[in-house]
């Protein structure tokens, strides 16, 4: 799929509109005239499926544990700045 910029200039090269503005409000209205039903299927975006690979689970797996090795008390998401250094 184009990217979204790409998409909308294309869109307004075919109908010959120049401005972002003129080509956005006509879709929003005729999404609106579609209803519901039909409009949300149209609103909802892609949803992309992650994949790790076996030597990547293994990496993160081992970057884990010589995290916790290191620093036993920080958790993953503590902020380093903030980590009293005699806890």
């Amino acid at each position: 799929m184009a990217g979204t910029h790409q998409a909308l200039a294309e869109l307004m090269a075919w109908s010959g509109i120049e401005e972002q503005g003129e080509a956005i409000t006509p879709m929003i209205h005729h999404l609106h005239r579609l209803g519901p039903v039909g409009a949300l299927p149209l609103l909802k975006p892609p949803r992309h499926e992650i994949t790790v690979s076996p030597t990547v689970a293994r990496e993160l797996e081992q970057f884990h544990i010589s995290r916790e090795l290191r620093s036993p008390g920080v958790m993953l998401g503590d902020d380093l700045d903030n980590i009293d250094p005699d806890s």
